[in-house]
C-alpha cells in the first residue's frame, strides 16, 4: 500500500484558486437574515421551502462544522446563530479572513447584486493575489437597457441599434480590462441551455428586445429573459472571445448548469443542451459550473470530447451530503480529463459559504484520491498531481492568471521605502499599478523606454519608489524636444530645437520583467507615450500615432486589427584584433540551411531554448522557432495581439534575444542583409482585420500608398539591399498573392495578410501605423482593389502580363525614393501627422547622408552594432 501521508497533507494545505464566487456582505447587513437567510449557506430553497432545510443532511453537517469555526460546540441552530452574531459584531474581518484561509485568488461574479456587498477589490486583503472579475452578461444587458431608456435618442437611432452597439462595446471593454478574466451567463435560469448557435434576424431580435422592455420599467429594471435576445447575448460574447483568442487573450465564459433554485427549468439545466453551441464555438473556452448536478456525467462527457470544455466542481459543496459529494467527484473523474476540472466555492454573501465549501471539498478530494491510490488506479505522485491541477493549476492556466505559489499574501505586502499603496477609487491606472506591484513585489528598478525616429531604443532608469510617483502622476519625466531631430550619435540636426520638452507617460500594460538581464536587482521595462506640457498627446509620438490610427479604424469603420511579427535575427561571432577590439563579425553557424538541424545549428539549441523559456516566463509565448536560410539566421514567431501591444511584445522579445545572445558571447543583429550572398533578415508583419467583407478596400489602400509606406517599413538604405527578386523577400513590385512568398503582400486567409517589406531597423510603431493608415484610407474611400492576385514572382512577368494584373508600381529602390514618395503622399501624411512626417523625413535624410559617407565595411559594422 502506498504511503498517503504526503497526499493528505497536500490536499489539505495546497493553496487554491476559487474560479467562481460572489461578493461577501458588508458588516452592517451580515446579520440581516430576513434579506440574507443564514440557511442559504447550504440550500437554494426560498420562502416556505427554506424552513425544511434544517432537516437535511447538508445542514446538520454544516451546523457541526460551523460550531468549530465559531469556537462554540453546539448542535442547536439558535445557539449557533448567536455565536455567529458575536463574531460579526466583534471581529467580522477576522471571520472573513479565517473563512478565506488558503485561498490564493478569487474570481468573482460581482454582478449578483450591487446592494449590501463589498466591492470586489475589498476581498484582496484576505487572499494572496488580487481578486479578479467575472462579468455576467445578462446583468450587463439589463444595466444598458436601464441607461438606454433614460437617455434621449437621435431621430435616426433605434433602440435595438443603440443597445446592440453598446452591448458589443461593453463586451469589448471587458475583454481589454485586465481585472476581468472571464464572462458568465445565467441563460440557464432565463430561457434554458438549449441556446441556438445562430442569431435570429434583426426583425426578430428587435421584437425580442421590445418584449423585454415591456416586461419591466426603468425604475424596476429589466429582466432579460426572452429567448432570441438571450441567445444573441451568448452568441456575441462567444464571437468576441473567439476573435480575441487569436491574439492570445483568453477569457472563458462560464455557464450556470444544473443545481439552482425553483426559478430554474431543471430539464433545460442539463449541459447536454449546449452541445451544438460548444461545437459551433470550439475556439472559445467554456466552463460548466456547479458540477452540473444532477447532470454531472453529461458534463464530464462534454469535457472529455470537446477540448474547449471545462467542468467546475463547485456549489455541491456544501449543498449536497457527504456521500453525494463523493459520488459527484467520482462521476467527474469517470471520464473527464483531470486537466479540465476546476474548483470553486460559489461562495456568496456569507463568508462561511467559502469556509464550508473549501473544507468539505478538501475532505472529499482526499478520500477519493486515496481510495484510487490504495486500489492501484493511481500512484501517489499521480494523485498529488491531480490534486494540484484541480485546486490551482488548471484555473491558473485557463484564466491566464500567471499566479505563483511563491506569491506573497497581499495582506502582508508593503512597498519599498516610504511609498504608500493608497488606492484611488475609480482610477484604473492605480488599480493596474497595484496589480503590478503585487505581482512583482521584489521589483527595485523600472526602465522607462521609448523609440526615436532612428529606431534607437532609449531608456531612463528609476528606482521603484520614484517610478510609483511617476505612474501616479506625482512627478513627471521631461525629455528634450531635441529627440525629434536626433541621430544615433546624439547629433541634433541644425533645424532642431534644444528648447522645450515633452513628458514620458508610462503605459502600464506594456511592462515586462527584465527576465534576461544579468543584473543584481530585479527590474522591469516599460514603454511610454509622449505628452505635452498640458498632458495632452503630442504630435510626433510613435506610440500615440499608432494608437490613434487603430482608434480611427475602430470608431469610423468598426474594424479591429490584430498584428503579429516574425523576428528574423542573425547570430554573429565577433572577430577581435590583438588588443581585443572587435574588427568584424562572422556567422555563428556556417553549416546552416532553412528548417534543418545540422551539426552546427544543433549546438544552438541551448541558446534557442533559453530564449523561449525566458520569454515564456514573461508571459510571451512563442508560437515556434527554427533555422532560417542565411548562415547564423533564426526565426522566432510571436503571438498576435492588438497593434500597440503586439509592437510592445516585439521590442520586449528582441531585448531578450539580444541579452541572451550576449550571455553566449554572440551578437544578435537585425541588419537587413549583413552578408552580400543569401537571404536577408526581415521582420515580417502580420495584420488581420475582423471585417473580412471589407478586406479589398483595406488592401487597396495599402497597395496604393505602398511606396510611401516603405519609408517607414524599409527605413535604412541597407533595407533595400534585401528587396531583390528570388530570395523570398517580396520581389520588386507592389503586388499581392495568396500564399505567394515572392510578393510584398502575402494573403494568408480572409482578412489576414503578411507584409514582407518590413525589417528590424524600422521604428515598428511607425511602420505598423503606416500600414494601418493605408488600410484606413482605402476603407474611408471605399477603394476598389484593381491589382489582381499574382501567383508568381512579379519580376518574372512581362510588361504586358504585369499590366493585365494591374501591377504598375515598382517598389522603391532606395530610401531616398521612398522618402520622396512619402513627401508627395498628402493622404498618408495627413493620417500619420504632417509634423511627424516632416521631422521623420529630415532625420532619415540626414542619417542616410552620414551613413552613405562611410565606407561599405564601416557602414556595415556600424549597423551591426546599432541594430
Amino acid at each position: 500500500m502506498d504511503d498517503c501521508t504526503s497526499l493528505r497533507h497536500l490536499v489539505q494545505t495546497h493553496p487554491l484558486i476559487d474560479n467562481h464566487a460572489h461578493n461577501i456582505l458588508g458588516r452592517d447587513v451580515a446579520t440581516d437574515y430576513d434579506s440574507y437567510p443564514l440557511e442559504s449557506i447550504v440550500s437554494e430553497a426560498h420562502g416556505r421551502a427554506m424552513a425544511n432545510a434544517s432537516t437535511t443532511l447538508p445542514m446538520l453537517r454544516a451546523v457541526k462544522q460551523l460550531s468549530e469555526l465559531y469556537g462554540t460546540p453546539t448542535e442547536d441552530w439558535n445557539e449557533l446563530v448567536e455565536a455567529r452574531n458575536r463574531w460579526v459584531k466583534d471581529d467580522y474581518e477576522g471571520l472573513v479572513r479565517r473563512s478565506l484561509e488558503g485561498t490564493h485568488t478569487l474570481l468573482l461574479d460581482d454582478l449578483l447584486t450591487e446592494d449590501d456587498v463589498e466591492a470586489y477589490d475589498w476581498h484582496d486583503r484576505f487572499t494572496t493575489a488580487s481578486t479578479k472579475r467575472i462579468v455576467r452578461i445578462e446583468a450587463v444587458a439589463a444595466s444598458l437597457l436601464t441607461d438606454l431608456m433614460g437617455s434621449e435618442r437621435k431621430p435616426d437611432e433605434t433602440v435595438w441599434g443603440l443597445f446592440r452597439q453598446r452591448f458589443l462595446d461593453a463586451i469589448d471593454n471587458a475583454m481589454d480590462d485586465p481585472a476581468v478574466v472571464g464572462f458568465k451567463s445565467v441563460i440557464c435560469y432565463r430561457t434554458g441551455l438549449d441556446v441556438d448557435p445562430y442569431s435570429a434576424d434583426e426583425e426578430a431580435l428587435t421584437a425580442s428586445l421590445y418584449r423585454t422592455l415591456d416586461s419591466g420599467t426603468r425604475k424596476s429594471g429589466y429582466r432579460v429573459e426572452d429567448k432570441p435576445l438571450n441567445d444573441w447575448l451568448v452568441q456575441q460574447t462567444l464571437k468576441a472571445i473567439t476573435f480575441k483568442k487569436a491574439a492570445r487573450v483568453v477569457k472563458p465564459i462560464q455557464f450556470h448548469t444544473g443545481l439552482g433554485d425553483n426559478d430554474i427549468s431543471l430539464v433545460k439545466a442539463n449541459p447536454a443542451y449546449l452541445q451544438p453551441l460548444i461545437a459551433q464555438y470550439q475556439n472559445a473556452d467554456i466552463v460548466l459550473l456547479h458540477s452540473a448536478y444532477p447532470f454531472t456525467r453529461e458534463a464530464g462527457y462534454l469535457a472529455s470530447v470537446y477540448p474547449n470544455v471545462y467542468l467546475d466542481l463547485g456549489e455541491v459543496f456544501p449543498m449536497v451530503s457527504r456521500d453525494g459529494q463523493e459520488k459527484i467527484l467520482r462521476q467527474s473523474l469517470e471520464i473527464a480529463p483531470v486537466n479540465r476540472l476546476l474548483w470553486s466555492t460559489d461562495g456568496h454573501f456569507h463568508p462561511e459559504t467559502f469556509w464550508l465549501a473549501n473544507r468539505q471539498f478538501r475532505q472529499a478530494l482526499e478520500k477519493v484520491l486515496i481510495e484510487y491510490v490504495q486500489c492501484g488506479d493511481l500512484s501517489s505522485v499521480q494523485a498529488e498531481t491531480a490534486a494540484k491541477s484541480i485546486l490551482f493549476e488548471n484555473s491558473n492556466r485557463l484564466y491566464q492568471l500567471n499566479a505563483s505559489l511563491n506569491d506573497k499574501p497581499s495582506s502582508s505586502y508593503s512597498l519599498p521605502m516610504s511609498v504608500t499603496r493608497t488606492k484611488q477609487a475609480g482610477n484604473p491606472s492605480h488599480d493596474q499599478l497595484d496589480t503590478i506591484l503585487q505581482k512583482f513585489p521584489d521589483l527595485e528598478y523600472v526602465w522607462m523606454q521609448w523609440i526615436d525616429y532612428t529606431a534607437t531604443l532609449r531608456v531612463r532608469i528609476f528606482p521603484i519608489a520614484e517610478f510609483v510617483r511617476i505612474a501616479r502622476k506625482q512627478r513627471r519625466v521631461g525629455i528634450s524636444l531635441a529627440v525629434f531631430w536626433m541621430l544615433q550619435d546624439d547629433t541634433v540636426l541644425p533645424e532642431g530645437s534644444t528648447t522645450g520638452q515633452f513628458y514620458l507617460e508610462p503605459d502600464l500594460s506594456s511592462l515586462y520583467q527584465n527576465a534576461s538581464m544579468k543584473t543584481s536587482a530585479s527590474s522591469a521595462t516599460i514603454m511610454n507615450f509622449w505628452r505635452s506640457e498640458g498632458n495632452e498627446p503630442i504630435d510626433g509620438c510613435p506610440r500615440s500615432t499608432l494608437e490613434n490610427i487603430v482608434q480611427k479604424l475602430r470608431t469610423e469603420h468598426d474594424v479591429e486589427a490584430l498584428c503579429g511579427f516574425e523576428i528574423e535575427v542573425i547570430f554573429l561571432k565577433p572577430r577581435r584584433d590583438a588588443e581585443g577590439r572587435i574588427t568584424d563579425y562572422i556567422a555563428a553557424t556556417e553549416n546552416h540551411s532553412w528548417s534543418q538541424m545540422t551539426s552546427e545549428t544543433r549546438k544552438t539549441i541551448p541558446l534557442l531554448e533559453q530564449i523561449h523559456q525566458t520569454l515564456a516566463s514573461m508571459g510571451i509565448n512563442l508560437q515556434q522557432f527554427h533555422a532560417e536560410s542565411a548562415p547564423g539566421q533564426f526565426e522566432f514567431i510571436l503571438p498576435p495581439a492588438k497593434p500597440l501591444a503586439a509592437v510592445d511584445i516585439l521590442y520586449a522579445a528582441r531585448q531578450v534575444i539580444t541579452a541572451i545572445a550576449d550571455e553566449h558571447g554572440l551578437r544578435a543583429t537585425l541588419h537587413p542583409r549583413p552578408f552580400s550572398s543569401g537571404a536577408g533578415s526581415a521582420a515580417h508583419a502580420h495584420i488581420s482585420i475582423n471585417k473580412v467583407e471589407r478586406e479589398s478596400s483595406f488592401l487597396s489602400g495599402v497597395l496604393t500608398h505602398f511606396p510611401a509606406i516603405a519609408a517607414f517599413t524599409l527605413s535604412q538604405d541597407a533595407s533595400y539591399e534585401r528587396v531583390r527578386s528570388g530570395i523570398w523577400a517580396g520581389s520588386e513590385w507592389v503586388a499581392w498573392g495568396f500564399q505567394n512568398r515572392e510578393a510584398p503582400v502575402r494573403k494568408i486567409g480572409a482578412g489576414h495578410w503578411e507584409f514582407k517589406s518590413v525589417d528590424g531597423v524600422a521604428n515598428t510603431y511607425l511602420a505598423m501605423a503606416a500600414l494601418l493608415a493605408g488600410g484606413y484610407i482605402g476603407l474611408s474611400s471605399g477603394a476598389e482593389l484593381k491589382v489582381e492576385e499574382c501567383t508568381v514572382d512579379a519580376s518574372k512577368l512581362s510588361s504586358a502580363e504585369l499590366a493585365e494584373l494591374g501591377i504598375t508600381t515598382p517598389l522603391p529602390k532606395s530610401l531616398s525614393d521612398s522618402l520622396a514618395a512619402l513627401d508627395q503622399d498628402e493622404a498618408l501624411k495627413y493620417i500619420m501627422g504632417p509634423r511627424l512626417v516632416s521631422y521623420y523625413i529630415s532625420v532619415k535624410q540626414a542619417e542616410s547622408k552620414r551613413l552613405m559617407a562611410m565606407s561599405p565595411q564601416a557602414r556595415r559594422i556600424w549597423l551591426l552594432e546599432k541594430y
